[in-house]
């Protein structure tokens, strides 16, 4: 057994009321502060660490989430009157955590092949279908003995072209797909690799450091001491304080009322608004029918949304997104840096926008590596960043390797969730307490770095884990496909109690069958004693809204 005297539930509360409550680096409101207290953690979850991984994953969630729901809180004492306590449940911060591995439709999993028909013709570039597509987004050792994680984003062309390798070969044993690529990256020299595939080919791609070497690197140094989030209030306007929207409901979300408008793909930067819809706002998501999405993640990840499809490169669909500026509250941008303000909707103007209207908007800015240093402008995804800051060493080092190997789950993407949550509540709360418009910076490095600093289980933690999950057997060249699925039987048969199906709640949604279907998805982490979070929609796929304001 554990040793007694660590449990999940003390160590969430000691990172919330520790380093995110007394330790404040987030300039917190008093409000916010004086209602810590009335948060507290669920006694009956499960009191041992289950997650195998030598880092605190569900403990960094669960305080992450207690932060949030404090907030809400404060939001909805200020809006509605209520006072009320917060639980938090720590056994459904880790089952956050795989959210879109666990979602159901009907009861099929969302790779059931009658769900997977509907949204296959997202994968424009193939990647769920041919393995030698897929696997050129892992990690393969190099030519000077390091290792280099490479990734085809949506579409592996320009990988296999910089790796000279066929864009199609029919090749379906992953093995011989893994062989030919650890031959070819083993030619390259990890420095030159790095500068080929971001520089030159413009694709996500790192050399894996140990959190040490990432803590010394030009990138590490520029944002190291940077929080978890980044507010900036424009100084340069005066816009008067706006009061929370008038709401007759009686669910007290904190977020009632609020109109959100998402710009994102794949994870971290939709959980932020698929949680704001839990609290309450209303969600526009603006996709692009003739783009590639991530349709297995769009199952889960569209919970709350409104998908409308517009052409930010037509005229027609640039004025269909300033119409829905003029009423929206927050945008989210989570494509890579600058592409918004190629396009024209960078935070400048679109706080000169919200100048012309008279009332504040939230900008809010997803990234990879952070927004400053050199790497800032480079795009990156979730593996990307678990490999420049060293988690991947340090999850290789659990298993006992000299390699690193990507986290089991995609634990980074969905607390940067949880993170601009928190930062879209900050902003809007400084809006209403002092006007003005808002630059909202948040990054997967930031959100790594502070579970960094979390620091690991103790030695006889990380030895239970591993008896516990002896059966789990991972290697550097496991992309997410196979982690998630190996993690999760691992998970079944090692805590199946985790699973509990009061963890889970159900929602009409329209995914392209016949009829409405019952989405069952994780529910939320934290309950409070009056306010009722929830989604006001289910999810759809593209394009299944007009793109107006409901």
């Amino acid at each position: 057994m554990i040793a007694s005297e660590y449990t999940v539930q003390k160590e969430a509360e000691r990172i919330f009321r520790e380093v995110l409550i007394d330790g404040d680096r987030l300039g917190l409101p008093d409000s916010v502060k004086e209602l810590a207290s009335k948060t507290t953690f669920d006694a009956t979850a499960i009191s041992e660490p289950h997650i195998p991984c030598p880092l605190k994953f569900t403990e960094s969630s669960a305080s992450l989430w207690a932060l949030a729901a404090t907030y809400g809180n404060a939001i909805a004492k200020e809006r509605f009157g209520v006072d009320q306590s917060v639980v938090v449940n720590t056994d459904i911060a880790s089952l956050f955590l795989m959210s879109s591995a666990l979602v159901k439709v009907d009861g099929k999993n969302a790779g059931d092949p009658s769900i997977a028909a509907r949204y296959m013709k997202y994968d424009m570039g193939n990647m769920f279908i041919e393995p030698s597509r897929r696997l050129s987004t892992n990690i393969y050792p190099t030519k000077d003995g390091r290792f280099y994680h490479t990734h085809g984003s949506m579409n592996a062309d320009k990988v296999l072209t910089m790796l000279g390798l066929p864009l199609h070969d029919g090749e379906k044993d992953e093995k011989t797909v893994i062989d030919r690529f650890c031959a070819r990256v083993k030619e390259f020299d990890s420095e030159y690799l790095d500068v080929l595939e971001n520089d030159h080919f413009r694709q996500a791609g790192t050399i894996c450091l140990t959190p040490e070497e990432y803590k010394k690197s030009p990138q590490g140094k520029a944002v190291g001491d940077d929080p978890l989030f980044l507010l900036e209030q424009s100084s340069q306007d005066s816009l008067p304080p706006i009061p929370w929207p008038k709401s007759a409901s009686n669910t007290f979300r904190p977020l009632e009322g609020i109109k959100i408008i998402e710009i994102a793909r794949v994870i971290a930067a939709p959980t932020v608004t698929k949680l704001s819809a839990l609290f309450g706002a209303t969600v526009v998501r603006v996709s692009c029918d003739f783009q590639p999405d991530m349709g297995p993640l769009l199952v889960e990840g569209n919970l709350g949304k409104r998908d409308v499809s517009l052409n930010l490169k037509s005229n027609e669909g640039r004025e269909a997104l300033e119409k829905l500026l003029e009423e929206a509250d927050v945008i989210l941008d989570g494509y890579r840096p600058g592409a918004l303000e190629k396009l024209g909707f960078g935070p400048t103007y679109v706080h000169e926008l919200a100048k012309k209207r008279g009332k504040g908007i939230v900008y809010v800015r997803e990234n990879c590596y952070g927004w400053k240093g050199p790497f800032a402008n480079r795009s990156g995804w979730q593996q990307i960043s678990d490999c420049v800051t060293g988690v991947s060493y340090l999850q290789g080092q659990f298993f006992g390797l000299d390699e690193p190997v990507v986290p089991l789950l995609p634990n980074s993407d969905y607390q940067t969730g949880v993170t601009g949550l928190i930062a879209i509540l900050h902003g809007l709360n400084g809006r209403a307490t002092t006007g003005g418009n808002f630059l909202a910076s948040i990054s997967l490095n930031q959100f790594n770095s502070h579970l960094l600093s979390l620091g690991t289980y103790s030695p006889s933690i990380q030895s239970t884990l591993r008896a516990q999950h002896a059966n789990l057997h991972l290697r550097h060249y496991d992309d997410m496909i196979n982690l998630v699925s190996k993690t999760l039987k691992s998970l079944f048969g090692a805590v199946p109690q985790l699973f509990n199906p009061t963890y889970f709640d159900s929602i009409k949604s329209n995914l392209g069958g016949e009829k409405e279907e019952m989405l069952t998805h994780v529910k939320s982490v934290a309950t409070f004693s009056e306010t009722k979070l929830g989604y006001d929609v289910g999810s759809c796929f593209l394009g299944q809204y007009e793109a107006i304001w409901p």
